[in-house]
């Protein structure tokens, strides 16, 4: 989940190297980008922050655990952090799904593209499931087991709400494209194609 902050910093030196979260962000990582062969020029994990300190710049109704971006005066200038409160840290659900939107903005920033907060949900739901299906999990289990977060207010959880249906039903669509192991290359090209297809491709994939 994403926020936005106005005022304050973000601090320089982030957390110190080689903590659990870093090290469980950087196995995220890797996950996403051999999955969707991408090629990175950063590390995820030198943006992990601590909870608290996002938690002081951001507004009260702010996800327990995301990526915080903190705006500045200049529209070209932004910092950007990855943050997992101490409660989401042994999940690596959470830590997929944020490590995730950190990878997709840095890959569009790199290509000067933007993103509406629909597609980036979007597509976090859906390399949550890549990351379970090709490691062998349930790739649907968290499609079918969860539980609305009590800081969402109602615009907030319509957007989540969007998102999640429209991940379930493209991957329910490729459990029926792709239903055995031995179709995994082709469960992949199809992942690769829909990381780099436009927002509105995205939104409206093949059935």
């Amino acid at each position: 989940m994403v926020a936005i902050a106005t005022e304050g910093r973000l601090p320089a030196g982030r957390l110190p190297g080689g903590s659990a979260l870093q090290r469980a962000v950087a196995i995220a990582q890797d996950s996403i980008t051999r999955i969707y062969r991408l090629e990175l020029d950063f590390r995820a994990e030198n943006f992990v922050v601590a909870a608290e300190t996002a938690r002081a710049i951001l507004p009260t109704d702010s996800p327990r655990s995301g990526v915080v971006i903190l705006e500045g005066i200049d529209a070209d200038a932004i910092e950007i952090g990855l943050y997992v409160d101490p409660e989401d840290a042994d999940d690596p659900n959470t830590v997929i799904e944020e490590t995730s939107h950190l990878v997709y903005l840095g890959w569009l920033a790199h290509r000067d593209l933007s993103v509406s907060r629909l597609v980036l949900e979007l597509q976090g739901e859906v390399d949550r499931y890549a990351v379970a299906k090709v490691t062998g999990r349930d790739g649907m289990n968290h499609f079918e087991h969860f539980a609305w977060a009590d800081w969402m207010d109602a615009d907030t959880k319509q957007l989540y709400r969007e998102a999640h249906r429209r991940a379930h039903g493209y991957c329910r669509a490729l459990e029926r494209r792709f239903p055995h192991r031995r179709d995994t290359p082709g469960l992949l090209a199809e992942l690769r194609r829909y990381y780099r297809a436009s927002p509105d491709q995205k939104l409206h994939p093949p059935s």
